[in-house]
């Protein structure tokens, strides 16, 4: 078995995606040292198979207030400053049909408002001139300043810039086990798939931003955390209406 020298830094990020690539960035612009190791390529996990969708937080306005507030504030603070390149603003529908409650969406409208996210009431016939392939049906519409992003770009554009201010990036290399000190954690364990190589990264930090996966990664430290990926569905057209 091959082993090489040991590495260490202020940092170790777990994962390659949206969340590793944004963390390894604010982490490099304060001047850390970063070590971010991925066991594939970038965005290859859930960064790269969502929809891309820019929540403006409207769908949790009337459940989830402090989540809808976040939402939004990302989108109009951060997204679209830090990363306009990546997103651009669609806006987005919520409709009512024959069998829902009309009266509902003034308690949804005014939920959004007190979240900080602009909803407005449009009539029906202007929302299937917004988006022809809406149900036809519709009774009432709620136009609300969703978007869209581009995983990829924000993860490849972080990630980049997190190199320029320092950053090392270590792709096709995957985790095998953590590195501790009695209870805490000081590193990881890791051997590249392209080598064969097996390296020990030191850090006093080690974020774990491996998506579904990091369950795994926690058990390494004894700890259970119990997650369950969800299934959604996506309608792919082949034209923007």
């Amino acid at each position: 078995m091959k082993t090489r020298d040991s590495q260490s830094s202020d940092v170790i990020i777990i994962g390659g995606g949206a969340t590793g690539a944004g963390i390894a960035r604010d982490c490099a612009l304060r001047g850390l040292r970063v070590i971010l190791v991925e066991r594939h390529d970038i965005a290859t996990g859930a960064t790269g198979r969502n929809h891309g969708l820019l929540h403006s937080g409207a769908r949790y306005a009337v459940t989830d207030a402090e989540s809808a507030r976040e939402c939004i504030s990302e989108n109009q603070i951060r997204m679209k400053r830090i990363a306009r390149h990546c997103v651009e603003p669609t806006n987005g529908l919520f409709i009512t049909l024959p069998e829902d409650d009309l009266s509902f969406q003034a308690t949804f409208i005014r939920a959004c408002e007190e979240a900080g996210i602009s909803a407005e009431a449009i009539d029906p016939q202007q929302a299937r001139i917004i988006e022809p392939a809406v149900n036809p049906a519709l009774i009432g519409a709620v136009k609300v300043p969703d978007g869209t992003v581009d995983p990829f770009r924000l993860t490849a554009a972080n990630m980049l810039d997190a190199k320029e201010h320092g950053a090392v990036i270590l792709t096709a290399h995957e985790v095998t086990g953590l590195i501790r000190e009695g209870a805490a954690v000081c590193g990881v364990r890791v051997r590249n798939h392209l080598t064969g190589e097996i390296q020990a990264l030191h850090a006093p930090v080690v974020v774990n931003a491996a998506g579904i996966w990091g369950q795994h990664i926690a058990e390494y430290a004894d700890l259970r955390i119990r997650m369950f990926p969800a299934k959604g569905s996506l309608l792919i057209m082949d034209h923007r209406t």
